[in-house]
């Protein structure tokens, strides 16, 4: 495997809020928190064709979740997960995401995505798995993912008002991942990231270093 350039976190963010400035995604003066249209920007900004057929051929000993035919600019979500993903919208919406990361970030490095031929259009594919090992290619799709589903200026907003109002629970959290859409576990992971607050264990804290001192604390 081909060493994947490296991205910054920086950088990063600047690329999800410069795709959706480009769209006109009112992401800084929200006053309640919405959901990126993801379908949309993959559709509409992107020109990208949308579709769901059974994809479960690509990698019969992996669980494929959804794929890309660069040469047709189409991205495919696995019709054999619909009924799931249907259940999880925020899988969903995130997996529409990470794959538009592989397009934004990686579709001409064809040495770092996992390839199988599809045998109806005789072109190359890319698919990503639900379980497959978190390389560094598919670790940048979801950064992506995360920063592009929950802008970094709506997300800092948001969690501060929470906390001007007092101690945050995990019930806020969970109101806001259903606001933006997205599952607890990414809104989680996302909150991490951007060390706005440390989630354990169902447990909510400011910082790593409270978590830390807490810790020590009850020892």
């Amino acid at each position: 495997m081909a060493k994947v350039p490296y991205i910054s976190s920086e950088a990063m963010e600047d690329i999800a809020l410069n795709i959706l400035t480009a769209y006109e995604f009112d992401f800084k003066d929200m006053v309640f928190p919405k959901p990126t249209p993801i379908d949309e920007i993959i559709e509409f900004h992107y020109d990208l064709d949308f579709a769901w057929e059974p994809i479960d051929h690509f990698d019969p000993e992996g669980n494929v979740m959804a794929a890309i035919i660069p040469s047709q600019k189409r991205i495919i979500m696995n019709e054999s997960q619909k009924e799931f993903f249907e259940e999880k919208i925020g899988t969903m919406n995130f997996t529409m995401a990470h794959e538009l990361g592989h397009w934004v970030l990686h579709v001409d490095d064809k040495d770092n995505l996992q390839t199988a031929l599809s045998l109806k259009e005789k072109q190359e594919v890319f698919y990503c798995r639900s379980h497959s090992s978190r390389s560094p290619i598919e670790q940048q799709a979801d950064m992506f993912a995360g920063a592009i589903l929950m802008p970094k200026p709506a997300i800092e907003k948001f969690i501060g008002n929470f906390k001007a109002s007092g101690n945050i629970e995990m019930g806020h959290l969970y109101t806001l991942a259903s606001c933006f859409k997205v599952s607890i576990s990414a809104l989680c992971v996302r909150l991490n990231r951007l060390g706005l607050l440390y989630i354990h264990e169902g447990k909510v804290y400011n910082s790593k270093d409270e978590y830390d001192g807490q810790i020590a604390f009850d020892f």
